[in-house]
């Protein structure tokens, strides 16, 4: 076998592939002896019809494409596996000449990861900012505290600030739209504008009408349909020492909010680190220029897909058609949105890719091995979380995720 590979474009080769005659007729032997195993005739048993008999009932046509298709798959992985062409698609095959005792020809064209040539890293720099906290901040997490360990007991009159309220509602500008079940605190607000004014008032078993602003078009009204099913009392436990003591090792409200500030820290800690970080392939991007491959995009906004169909079920427990309706889009026109983000993502994975490659970061079997036993760890029957996982693809993860860490160290993010 021989090929040479063309360059079509930075993202785009072609290579064409000559298989010879004597390669290619081992390849239409296991064919035709594959095809045989399968034929029936009269006066042989399966699987037993010569060879020649079996070529003459499925035709050389026919055992001439069984042989292309292994050909073509085989001599395939040899190239990527050879050449160390880093292809991102599955190629797109042109058979050229197929014919016992010549050699069998066939072209692959596929897209490749770009090469990119990277600004100086050493240039990029990301601020760090000080991390500051308001008392504000620890006083909201307290009372939200205080809010979750309420008791809440069954009140017949009607709802009003503060009150827990489990409610059910449907658009009724959605044809047949399913009917949802919610739970709000009064007063702490609802994702749809206007439901919190709607529920005031209303008592147990009430139902009631309201329009509400469509969030993708400003000039439409929609108009929603609620029913109270239960209206509760909230009795909000004391701050003091004995209730900061319930809630784990504290000895008084002092402690508890000198926890709570340290875990706001450490939130505003992880979401500034994963700012800069955002911020400093943002740099490099703006330092360069490649073409991104589509099928790698495409693949992004397949993902991103798959993640808003499973986030309208669970978050608003409709289906993705009835989510399309209500902003009045098609699903191509939602992949078209998607698309513009999808490919900042994919160029940020390949800026990434290339810091790798041009740092030779190489991550060792052991390191690897040892955050395989540490995410084990995690699982209460470790044996058995280890006979369920898939090792290969958490091996890689692991060595990707391990890859990024050391990327972001340069930039001490």
């Amino acid at each position: 076998m021989k090929y040479e590979i063309k360059e079509i474009s930075t993202i785009k080769r072609k290579v064409e592939i000559e298989v010879t005659p004597e390669e290619f007729e081992n390849y239409y032997t296991q064919a035709l002896s594959e095809i045989s195993k399968g034929v029936e005739l009269p006066g042989f048993r399966k699987g037993k019809v010569p060879e020649k008999i079996v070529e003459e009932k499925v035709s050389q046509e026919g055992v001439l494409g069984e042989a292309s298709e292994a050909a073509v798959r085989d001599n395939w992985i040899k190239i990527v596996k050879e050449s160390g062409v880093e292809a991102v698609s599955q190629p797109k095959i042109e058979i050229v000449k197929v014919a016992r005792g010549n050699p069998f020809i066939f072209t692959a064209e596929f897209e490749i990861l770009p090469e990119i040539k990277l600004p100086d890293l050493k240039s990029i720099k990301v601020e760090k900012k000080e991390i500051k906290i308001e008392e504000k901040e620890i006083e909201d997490t307290l009372n939200w505290l205080r809010q979750s360990r309420a008791k809440t007991t069954k009140k017949d009159g009607a709802a009003e600030n503060n009150d827990f309220i489990e409610f059910s509602f449907s658009c009724l500008n959605i044809e047949n739209d399913p009917i949802k079940k919610d739970r709000i605190v009064v007063g702490k607000s609802h994702y749809i504008p206007g439901m919190e004014e709607a529920l005031i008032g209303m008592k147990e078993g009430e139902e009631k009408d309201f329009e509400t602003e469509n969030p993708q078009d400003k000039k439409e009204k929609l108009k929603i349909h609620v029913k109270i099913d239960s209206v509760n009392k909230m009795e909000l436990p004391e701050i003091n020492d004995e209730w900061a003591k319930t809630l784990g090792k504290f000895t008084d409200v002092n402690s508890l909010k000198e926890d709570i500030k340290k875990g706001i820290i450490e939130e505003k800690e992880i979401a500034q680190k994963q700012q800069r970080r955002e911020e400093a392939i943002k740099k490099i991007l703006e330092k360069t220029k490649f073409e991104v491959p589509e099928v790698l995009v495409e693949r992004e906004v397949g993902f991103m897909m798959d993640n808003i169909k499973s986030r309208v079920n669970s978050e608003l427990q409709i289906s993705l058609e009835e989510y399309l309706k209500q902003i009045k889009k098609t699903e191509e026109e939602l992949k078209k949105d998607f698309k513009k983000i999808a490919e900042e993502r994919v160029k940020g994975f390949l800026v990434l890719h290339q810091i790798s490659k041009d740092e030779k970061m190489e991550i060792g079997e052991e390191e690897i091995n040892q955050k395989i036993e540490e995410l084990l760890s995690q699982y209460p029957d470790k044996e058995a979380a280890r006979k369920n996982m898939n090792m290969e693809q958490a091996k890689m993860y692991i060595e990707d995720d391990l890859k990024r860490e050391r990327i972001f160290k340069l930039f001490d993010c």
